[in-house]
């Protein structure tokens, strides 16, 4: 049910008129509320089963960022900066797993903390 839905999402966000609020025709902007109102209700649905993380990824992978409602208008937490902070520190600090705790300290910022080494 998660792939259906994140399949469904993915059409969504895809076809997604993200401009709406900018029209002059009444009907695309009621359109439009309708069409956002259904995305955040998936967008919802996902997080409540833990898919999160993998629903925020889609979502600004088609999120234009500027000239468009609000990112929480669909339900995501995090803002553009936030998501590409967090993008940033996985690619920082590579695979985490294969580390031990001890060979590395990192701040909310990616940035080495105590040992002199940036990961």
């Amino acid at each position: 049910m998660k792939r259906k839905d994140l399949g469904t999402l993915e059409k969504e966000l895809k076809e997604h008129d993200w401009t709406y609020e900018m029209s002059d025709d009444h009907s695309y902007w009621t359109s439009g509320t309708n069409q956002r109102s259904l995305i955040r209700a998936i967008i919802l649905n996902l997080q409540e089963h833990g898919m999160g993380k993998k629903v925020e990824e889609l979502f600004y992978k088609y999120y234009p960022v500027e000239g468009c409602h609000e990112a929480k208008g669909y339900g995501i937490t995090s803002t553009w900066a936030e998501h590409m902070d967090k993008l940033a520190l996985q690619y920082t600090c590579g695979n985490l797993k294969e580390r031990k705790a001890t060979d590395y300290s990192v701040d909310e910022n990616g940035m080495s903390i105590g040992n002199g080494r940036l990961w």
